[in-house]
């Protein structure tokens, strides 16, 4: 599949693995960039995950503001499906974040707000540039990632934490994402031994750093070896002087956590997805 469900930001807490010494080896010597994600991806996506979580939003005078929220995604014949739905404090209880992944076209987003009536909003295309819900994520950092509509560069390696790693610089090629990103640039921090996306940076069009997304407490899934994923991921926005942290609770791969009724917008409207 061309698709990358880990490249995102949120899109999400989904990375890595092991490889072995002549394994990393050659991925040193031959690797391009574009490898090194498709890669990333082969290893790491899962077709079905569930998601508890405490996101903590933090302004520029180190106020908090801590919300909790559900995340499921789930794989069918099209791509995936993922949703979002905040459950604490009451101010944003209910609102939910719907995207459907599209092989041949855009992804669709829905947002639901429930202080604004039963209706469901399509997020447009030159919307999906904007902020989600007060977060240092956008509704771009959202969806998951068609390769095809981007160029991967590898660039000279580089480390994390003390150990290697690869970099990689992404940029969109597909004409109509050009116009429609918030972002010209995105530098990926890949660790070598285990092709885990441990670091993010945002660039704008003109190539100005916006933001950087980090992963920490991250290790081995027990007993889905060679996944990996990280409790924590942390956003800082430059631009903004804010940060999101975003720290994963308790998950589940299995399926049945993941119904394939709740990503319908009629699931949502309904108010069955608080449930």
């Amino acid at each position: 599949r061309r698709r990358s469900a880990t490249a995102g930001a949120l899109g999400f807490i989904a990375f890595a693995a092991f490889s072995s010494l002549n394994g990393a080896a050659m991925a040193d010597a031959d690797m391009s960039g574009r490898a090194v994600m498709d890669e990333t991806s082969a290893r790491h996506d899962a077709p079905f995950e569930f998601e508890q979580q405490e996101m903590t939003l933090i302004d520029a005078s180190g106020a908090e503001e801590v919300r909790t929220l559900k995340r499921y995604a789930r794989e069918d014949d099209a791509g995936f499906k993922y949703l979002m739905v905040f459950h604490a404090p009451s101010g944003v209880e209910g609102v939910a974040l719907l995207t459907w992944q599209n092989d041949d076209a855009d992804d669709d987003q829905f947002l639901y707000l429930p202080s604004m009536g039963r209706e469901i909003k399509r997020i447009a295309k030159g919307g999906k540039r904007n902020y989600f819900m007060g977060t240092d994520f956008t509704f771009e950092d959202l969806v998951s990632e068609d390769r095809d509509k981007f160029s991967y560069e590898r660039m000279e390696d580089g480390s994390f934490d003390g150990a290697p790693a690869f970099i990689v610089e992404v940029r969109p090629i597909d004409e109509e994402l050009k116009r429609s990103s918030g972002y010209g640039m995105r530098r990926f921090t890949v660790l070598k031994d285990s092709f885990f996306i441990a670091q993010i940076d945002f660039f704008d069009r003109r190539d100005r750093f916006i933001k950087r997304q980090v992963a920490t407490d991250y290790g081995p899934v027990e007993g889905r070896e060679p996944m990996w994923r990280a409790a924590t991921l942390v956003m800082e926005n430059e631009k903004e002087n804010h940060k999101t942290r975003v720290v994963t609770t308790e998950r589940s791969f299995a399926e049945d956590d993941v119904p394939e009724r709740n990503f319908t917008q009629r699931f949502i409207t309904s108010g069955r997805h608080l449930r």
